[in-house]
């Protein structure tokens, strides 16, 4: 429908440095890094021994009982707070954020007909349980309930926190649920703004959880080869000359996202214009970027053009910047070929790799270029790459007033998503 636009009112994070969006704000603001060593299991024997792991307490039970009041506060928590069911850490961060950007937003009962646009990981089990299932060489998997007392217990069903937040929040729109690897929360930001501009919703709660820092998670990408081999916090260093490999994270960002005559109407703080999106395929590997970054330029130039701008009028970018060779080579390739010497940067050397969630935190973290002039550092980026021509800002964050600035998030299989974002005016 024409005329209608996307506006970002409320913000929910978990990360590494803390539950909360001033968390993660403070954190990035102030230029520092929260990796450290893996304290959720003993990681001793793994190849990679640190982590973007979320200091709080090791079962989701004590997480809930920490934040009682955040979840008490929009719903009815206390019935299933210690059910079981919510043994996946993931699903916590998923709940804890929606709860705090649905009241950042201020949402009423008049808000409870919003739709959810949620970006999830694909991990379903634990580790223990697949072991304790084992017979011979086989493993029995059980009739697919949650907690059966044969074969693998399933710690999330795929829908499992987008059905959780529904009912804590008691929303009741469309759910959808997006699977597209580490660009998962970047897509389910962009499926959201695209409700609203065509008007199938007025309000939509978006945003993506994950986490993979457990034994399955950590011994499944170690296995790619994707994390560094370092066992120190710097392991991840983006752009940097010396990078050698990415740093597990985990936690949530999730947004409220409105109509904004609408949002306006009902007086609520607008903290970013969604102005364009744009999704592209590398059709290429699996596990690796196309080396000439082509469908990354594509999928840019894509959410430019749809935002009405030309390159020139994004003032940074947050790259997808993982800290491997291959992927930032190809990323820095596209942002150079678009848009020049643009500022840019990567926050995953500060908080980790989120997979699914990388791209909601990452937006979380470009809400600093407007609500603070402030534009996040790359953690631990000290010599430049000659294969990397691009303006990397260095670890601590840039102090400059910009009007746009555009989000890059790219997972396995090739999938790509840009977000541009704009200043509320």
């Amino acid at each position: 429908m024409a005329g209608r636009r996307a506006v970002i009112t409320g913000v929910g994070a978990v990360s590494a440095f803390g539950v909360g969006y001033d968390a993660l704000a403070n954190g990035l603001a102030a230029g520092r890094s929260a990796i450290g060593p893996i304290r959720n299991f003993d990681a001793r024997t793994f190849p990679t021994r640190v982590a973007g792991e979320v200091p709080i307490e090791k079962t989701s039970a004590s997480l809930l009982e920490k934040h009682r009041g955040v979840l008490l506060h929009v719903g009815e928590a206390a019935a299933w707070e210690h059910s079981g069911l919510l043994r996946d850490r993931k699903v916590c961060f998923g709940l804890i954020a929606a709860a705090e950007a649905w009241r950042h937003a201020r949402c009423g009962t008049a808000e409870r007909k919003a739709a959810l646009s949620i970006g999830l990981g694909l991990e379903q089990a634990f580790l223990e349980d697949l072991a304790t299932a084992l017979d011979g060489d086989e493993i029995r998997v059980g009739a697919g309930d949650l907690a059966g007392p044969e074969g693998v217990r399933f710690r999330s069903r795929v829908d499992l926190t987008a059905e959780k937040i529904r009912g804590v929040l008691g929303l009741s729109g469309r759910v959808a649920v997006h699977v597209s690897a580490c660009a998962a929360g970047g897509t389910a930001v962009a499926h959201a703004a695209s409700q609203i501009e065509r008007g199938a919703a007025d309000v939509v709660l978006c945003g993506a959880s994950d986490s993979m820092v457990n034994p399955l998670g950590i011994g499944g990408m170690s296995r790619l080869g994707a994390p560094s081999p370092r066992a120190e916090p710097s392991a991840c260093r983006p752009f940097d000359r010396r990078r050698d490999g990415l740093v597990v994270g985990e936690g949530a960002a999730m947004f409220v996202v409105e109509e904004e005559s609408r949002a306006r109407a009902r007086g609520a703080d607008l903290l970013a214009v969604i102005a364009g999106a744009a999704t592209t395929q590398d059709a290429y590997r699996a596990t690796a970027p196309r080396p000439d970054g082509s469908r990354a330029l594509a999928a840019m130039e894509r959410a430019v053009r749809r935002a009405n701008l030309v390159p020139s009028d994004i003032g940074y970018v947050n790259a997808h910047g993982t800290g491997t060779p291959l992927n930032d080579m190809a990323e820095a390739k596209a942002i150079h070929a678009l848009f020049g010497d643009v500022p840019t940067s990567s926050i995953k050397g500060a908080v980790g790799h989120l997979m699914a969630a990388a791209g909601a935190i990452e937006l979380a973290a470009c809400l600093l270029a407007f609500t603070r002039d402030l534009l996040p550092g790359t953690a631990h980026f000290e010599e430049p790459d000659p294969e990397c021509p691009i303006h990397v800002i260095g670890p601590q964050p840039l102090k400059q007033r910009v009007e746009y600035v555009l989000s890059n998030s790219f997972g396995f299989g090739g999938q790509n998503v840009s977000v541009v974002l704009g200043r509320p005016r």
